[in-house]
């Protein structure tokens, strides 16, 4: 079984963002990782944007702010096989696994932090030499991922993590692109955290969950209450009650529009885009035996905030906050 050995007593800390580019943003990202030294890095796609054959040097511009840290890599739309920023087999010939994970590292895999944490690397509506990973209609992918959430859950380790550069519920420009087979999978296992990347904003959904009497799935551009287990607006979540959905894809590429009349902008807890408090930055998830905590980090232009955490009390978490749905700010 793959796993990584937890930091001694402490909480392990792990750095997350996606669409980071090469920008004086994005080293600006690079560089706060850096200084706040976490366990790892996960890259949730889309590095470069620099075309074909920029690989190297973004690899490069990484290890010269990053250091030796282990920096995890998860394919995005911009590494498929149009290759539009470099290919994912090429980035994980230059940068190869640091977590020693199982299955398709770069695309589909996983690792565990000891019994914390199973984190969970998916590729849904990608094409990488030629396959196209679709989870849903209950086929190999989807079949594959459930087996894996499942082991996790019998193995006795605490929490699951799931990453992926494409997003669900947004309010952002993309529509859901990882399907509803897939969203609803997510919900009625109660995964605990869902990051995704590839809007290039922050928000964090409210705790869902389902199925339940009054809300049978958590259906795509619609917004049911009875599917919010949690408003969140505490900063606070029980572990095990529902859902919370994350995505981070502020990391240096030019941030988009966030549209609060979206339908399903009633599953939202906190927001940040470039049109409300527009701020780059990264996600630090600290896992703990506990409880795992959630911040947005930022790293240059304004100074949006954001933290929470999921963990067994519900209720009286130190970092939580009492505040406005959008524009939280750390205490």
């Amino acid at each position: 079984m793959t796993a990584i050995a937890p930091p001694g007593d402490r909480a392990f800390r792990l750095a997350v963002t996606g669409d980071i580019g090469s920008d004086p943003t994005s080293v600006a990202t690079l560089e706060m990782v850096g200084r706040r030294a976490p366990d790892a890095f996960l890259a949730l796609g889309d590095f470069s944007y620099r075309g074909p054959g920029s690989e190297r040097a973004w690899c490069d511009l990484v290890r010269s702010r990053v250091g030796a840290r282990p920096f995890v890599l998860l394919a995005g739309n911009h590494e498929e096989d149009t290759g539009e920023d470099g290919t994912i087999e090429t980035y994980v010939e230059l940068m190869p696994d640091p977590v020693g994970s199982t299955g398709e590292y770069g695309k589909e895999y996983w690792f565990d932090i000891g019994d914390l944490v199973r984190i969970i690397a998916i590729s849904p509506n990608l094409t990488m030499q030629d396959r196209h990973y679709y989870y849903g209609h209950d086929n190999a992918n989807i079949r594959w991922l459930t087996a894996v959430i499942d082991d996790a859950r019998e193995r006795g380790i605490r929490s699951v993590v799931i990453a992926s550069h494409t997003n669900s519920l947004s309010m952002g420009p993309y529509y859901c692109d990882i399907h509803q087979d897939l969203l609803s999978l997510l919900i009625e296992k109660r995964v605990d955290l869902v990051l995704h990347a590839h809007d290039h904003l922050y928000q964090r959904t409210k705790q869902l969950r389902a199925p339940c009497a009054a809300c049978p799935e958590v259906t795509i551009d619609e917004f049911n209450p009875a599917c919010v287990a949690d408003d969140g607006l505490n900063g606070s979540y029980r572990r095990g009650a529902g859902t919370v959905f994350v995505t981070a894809g502020a990391g240096g590429a030019e941030l988009y529009p966030i549209d609060e009349d979206d339908p399903q902008a009633g599953y939202f807890a906190a927001w940040m885009g470039s049109n409300r408090s527009p701020t780059h930055g990264f996600v630090e998830v600290t896992i703990g035996a506990e409880e795992i905590e959630v911040a947005f980090v930022p790293t240059s232009d304004g100074a949006f905030r954001d933290r929470f955490a999921i963990g067994g009390k519900g209720a009286g978490h130190a970092g939580a906050l009492s505040t406005p749905a959008a524009d939280v700010q750390r205490s």
